[in-house]
Order: structure tokens, then C-alpha cells, then sequence
């Protein structure tokens, strides 16, 4: 058997193993815009040509009012970017749900469909609120909801998509936001047109996202 300084030393050399992992797999940010107090920076994802783009603000509004746009599935239309429907489609449970998005991509390019899970967790202590944003297939739903799927006729659907949203109470009525995505468009869109594309996409979304937070109809959200 191993003694314990053994023991020890093994553990700690697995524990040094795994931090060097995660920081050389950590992506390395670069920042691309910094305007109107929003920045946004990207970062390159191995294994695709397409670049991860994260857009940070502090927006004057209550974790209330931001999750209560966030609940709000058919008014993403009015603050996400290039955002030109959306449905949700299943809700399980108050914390878990599951929508459908199109996108408007410029022509000649389709537009883009996603389907969207978003999952949200919150730490008791410091009160930040995690949105999980991943694809999900059609065939993951109960077979009782998947008539709501629309036709998506001349669409382009995204198969591959993970981010999230994460919102930090900095007081009663102020909170930092950060947005991270990254996603394949799918089709033959070249990727240096999307690259050079994705800059705007956080910085418009996180811009709408400000102004709506501060509506009287996203004041006093009580999910419960």
C-alpha cells in the first residue's frame, strides 16, 4: 500500500495536472470593441473556423428586471440581434426551458433556425444567475410538443451552439451581464465574413437587452 506522503504527492501532481489543463484549454480573449460602456472581445475555439464572441455590461436594473426579459421568450424579437422570431416551445420546470429562434443572416445567405435550451442555476451566496444556452435536437422533446416546431421551410438550421448568460448584482438596481456564444452557422458561409460579423451581434444584443430591462413592464418579476 502507499504511505501517505505517497498519497500526497500524487494527489497534489493530479491536482497540477488538471489546473494546467484548464488554463491551456481557457480561451484567450481578445478584445475587439470597447463603446458605449459595452465590451465585447473574441476568441478562437479549436476545432472551428468560427470565432467565440463575449460581450460584457453593467446595465441599471435589479437581477429581477434582467430575468424577467430573459423569461420573455416572444420578445426576444425586440433585443437580440437579427433576432426575427421567437417561440418557446417546451417549458419542464420554471428553471429549464426549451425554444425556437430564426435568424436573419444577410442575403444570399439563408436564414439560420436554432433550437435553444436554456437552464438556469443561481449560487445562494454571492446571487449570480447562470443562463446555460446549448443546441438541442427536435427528437430530445416529448413527442406531445414536437408539433410546435415550425416547418423552418428555407431555413438553415444550427446543430452546434453553447454560451451563456451571467448576471452579477452589483447592488439592488445595478448588475453586471456578460454573453458568451459560440456556434456553427452550418452551410458554406466563409468564416471570415461570420468572424468579421460577430462583433455586432453582443454588442446590439447586450444594447437592447439595457433598454428594455428598465421597462415598467419587466419591473416587479416574481417567477414564483
Amino acid at each position: 500500500m502507499l504511505s501517505l506522503v505517497a498519497r500526497y504527492l500524487i494527489f497534489s501532481f493530479l491536482c497540477l495536472l488538471n489546473a494546467m489543463q484548464l488554463h491551456a484549454e481557457a480561451p484567450k480573449w481578445r478584445e475587439e470593441q470597447n463603446k458605449d460602456g459595452i465590451r465585447v472581445a473574441t476568441a478562437s475555439r479549436e476545432g472551428s473556423p468560427y470565432r467565440a464572441f463575449r460581450g460584457e455590461v453593467v446595465i441599471d436594473a435589479g437581477l429581477n428586471s434582467l430575468m424577467a426579459v430573459l423569461d420573455d421568450t416572444d420578445g426576444f424579437t425586440r433585443w437580440m440581434f437579427n433576432c426575427k422570431e421567437a417561440r418557446l416551445i417546451y417549458k419542464p420546470s420554471l428553471l429549464d426551458r426549451y425554444q425556437y429562434l430564426v435568424n436573419d443572416f444577410p442575403w444570399p445567405a439563408a436564414d439560420r433556425e436554432m433550437l435553444i435550451r436554456n437552464r438556469i442555476s443561481q449560487d445562494p451566496e454571492t446571487r449570480v444567475v447562470s443562463v446555460s444556452l446549448e443546441a438541442y435536437a427536435a427528437e430530445s422533446l416529448p413527442e406531445s410538443v414536437r408539433g410546435r416546431l415550425p416547418a423552418g421551410k428555407g431555413l438553415v438550421r444550427v446543430e452546434e451552439l453553447a454560451g451563456h448568460f451571467v448576471l452579477t448584482p452589483l447592488a439592488d438596481s445595478r448588475t453586471a451581464v456578460e454573453f458568451q456564444l459560440h456556434l456553427d452557422p452550418n452551410g458554406d458561409l466563409p468564416a471570415g465574413i461570420v468572424n468579421a460579423l460577430i462583433v455586432e451581434n453582443p454588442y446590439e444584443t447586450l444594447k437592447g437587452l439595457r433598454e428594455l430591462a428598465t421597462l415598467p413592464k419587466y419591473q416587479h418579476f416574481n417567477p414564483f
